[in-house]
Parts: structure tokens; sequence; C-alpha cells
């Protein structure tokens, strides 16, 4: 078993500003066409290295969650994301997954959105 997370309003979301950010990210669950959702797991610790917060908690988060996330990815990404990555990935991994800028990218487009369009992301695992 495990994570998936999947983003949502009432019902799931599906957009194509979405589809788009998600494109760069390992697929997601298997109830979803992977338009919808990621697969946690992979990114839970990076996630979590950038921002303090985990993806397994996700439905907790609120606004202020999103907001501190947001420019958590941001500033990373504009401080040196190439260093970032470079530490993380030889020293921090727990996956082994050479994770790539595009992916760091693509989160922080997923978190911006759902900032944005005041989506929020459901945990299922």
């Amino acid at each position: 078993m495990g994570l998936d997370n999947i983003l949502y309003t009432r019902q799931p979301v599906q957009d194509k500003k979405l589809s788009s950010a998600l494109e760069n990210l390992c697929g997601g669950s298997f109830m979803t066409d992977n338009n919808n959702s990621f697969r946690g797991k992979v990114y839970d610790n990076i996630h979590e290295a950038i921002s303090g917060y985990s993806l397994y908690n996700t439905d907790e988060y609120d606004y202020g969650d999103y907001e501190s996330i947001v420019q958590s990815y941001k500033s990373v990404i504009e401080k040196d994301l190439k260093g970032f990555l470079k530490d993380y990935n030889s020293e921090e991994n727990t996956w082994g997954w050479e994770y790539k800028e595009e992916e760091v990218k693509a989160l922080y487009r997923v978190f911006q959105l759902c900032l944005e369009e005041d989506w929020r992301i459901n945990a299922w695992y």
C-alpha cells in the first residue's frame, strides 16, 4: 500500500492547467486517469525537505499552509534549485530516486494552482 494524493474541490479536479502541471510527476492513483493525482509517497520526503509539510497530512492543510508551501518552493527554486537537488539526491534521498528540476517545479505549480483555485489535496492511502 502506498500514498496517492488526489486533488479535490467537491469532486475530483479536472483541469488542463493541473494536467499540464502533473505531466512531470510520477503517475498517481489507479482510481483516476492520472490527470488529477500523483504518487505522494514518491514525493513526500522531498516535499517535506522543501516545505516542512508531509504529503500524508494534506487533508489537514489550510489556506495558510498552502501559502507557506508555495513560498517555500519559490524560495528553493529562486535561490539554488540545482544545488538543492544535488545535495538532496546525494545525501537525503530515501527512495534513491534521482529527483529532477522539472519534478520540483511541477510540485510547485500544483501547490500554486491549489492556492489560486482554492483546491485541496486529499491524501488517500
